[in-house]
């Protein structure tokens, strides 16, 4: 077995280098293979560390992929979390009007395009969600608790207040709608880069699919509103 010496000291023990290693090497043989098929040979080899760092660092395979599917939340998290503290904090405040609200769901919605859409990294975390997704593991407590409870719950907030109606099921459901009109631009690329003769999403394509999604985001909150009608 060949071993890396960048990844052990003198003494034995690995380095942190080869941690972050696994974790990137993980991203992409489980989001390419998934859990089964993916195996700790391939991913320590796509790593270029020892195979035994996998059990010293992460207790086995499933110990892997639980901290590369966090290390993945993290990711996404990052995106957003300073958009979710600000409504947090907005919230608490309880003095939110509805023109604010919508420019706080705009803003979170906008960050989400940015890194769903624009990222060149978002297509290797997208693999790894959407398997989650299609077939949930224990793992995927990890992405609804850090990401998507938070996500929802935000955009429902600023959804009943932006509309003035109250925070319900339907709040909810019109929430992810929302999130749905960013996902499927990742989770559908290959349909959209054929039918609309993209590049893969430029920068100047991605600006154009975030004004897109912002107008019909304002759009829709307006036909929302009571004021108009509608509950």
């Amino acid at each position: 077995m060949v071993v890396d010496r960048k990844t052990t000291s003198p003494k034995g023990s690995y380095s942190s280098n080869a941690h972050g290693r696994l974790l990137e090497a993980g991203v992409d043989v489980f989001g390419k293979h998934g859990f089964d098929a993916a195996t700790t040979r391939m991913i320590a080899k796509k790593a270029g560390v020892n195979i035994a760092a996998i059990p010293y660092y992460f207790k086995g395979k499933e110990g892997l992929y639980h901290a590369v599917v966090a290390y993945v939340a993290g990711k996404l998290e990052s995106q957003v979390k300073s958009t979710l503290y600000e409504i947090e904090g907005r919230v608490a405040e309880g003095n939110l009007d509805r023109k604010e609200a919508l420019s706080l769901l705009e803003k979170l919605l906008e960050n989400m395009i940015n890194f769903m859409v624009g990222s060149a990294e978002a297509p290797r975390f997208a693999r790894i969600v959407l398997r989650e997704q299609l077939y949930p593991s224990s793992a995927y407590d990890i992405i609804f608790n850090r990401i998507m409870a938070p996500m929802i719950n935000a955009i429902s907030k600023m959804v009943a207040t932006a509309t003035g109606t109250s925070l319900s099921r339907i709040a909810n459901l019109r929430a992810l709608t929302l999130i749905g009109q960013v996902i499927v631009f990742r989770v559908a690329r290959e349909t959209m880069v054929r039918a609309l003769g993209l590049k893969g999403y430029s920068p100047e394509e991605t600006a154009e699919i975030r004004g897109v999604i912002l107008e019909q985001t304002r759009t829709t909150i307006e036909a929302m509103s009571p004021l108009n009608g509608n509950q």
